[in-house]
């Protein structure tokens, strides 16, 4: 039944153009229990229930020093991302699952005040000859070292499906 479920689910894939990546591409850093959700739709429910995303809800997209009751909240960017890209990997043909993990993921590593304290923190880290800060690699560090929450590696970087 399971099986049977889980195929259901993969149908769909028949349909992708040769360039999207099959969930059965899926690299896991280490073995987990399968169940009936494909691999990186697992990824996007972990993500979704992970404390990094958690921790979008309150923080801003943009600040501004007006009073405006607009202010866009990183987490509905997030979503917008998301629901924006889905619909573009649609048209392409794309796996989708993998589209949203990876949008909904692509935030975490912010620092407060979006790329403004990136750029600050990048300076400091440079100035002290530490690397680079830079919120993409940040992000991979949250949820693969801090969270450890076994994303694939497709997630965590784009290029490696081939």
């Amino acid at each position: 039944m399971v099986e049977n479920l889980k195929e259901i689910m993969l149908t769909n894939e028949k349909l992708f153009s040769k360039y999207a990546c099959k969930s059965e591409k899926g690299i896991k850093l280490y073995e987990e229990n399968q169940d009936i959700r494909p691999v990186f739709f697992r990824d996007t429910d972990k993500i979704i229930h992970s404390q990094s995303y958690a921790r979008y809800i309150d923080k801003t997209q943009v600040y501004s020093f007006i009073d405006n009751d607009h202010i866009t909240h990183r987490v509905l960017h997030v979503q917008l991302v998301a629901k924006i890209a889905r619909t573009i990997g649609r048209v392409l043909r794309l796996n989708e699952d993998l589209i949203e993990a990876i949008a909904l993921g692509h935030d975490v590593g912010h620092t407060p005040f979006g790329h403004a304290g990136e750029k600050f923190l990048d300076n400091i880290t440079r100035k002290e000859n530490i690397g680079y800060f830079c919120h993409n690699a940040q992000s991979v560090r949250m949820l693969k070292d801090l969270e450890n929450l076994n994303l694939t590696v497709q997630t965590l970087d784009r290029d490696t499906c081939t």
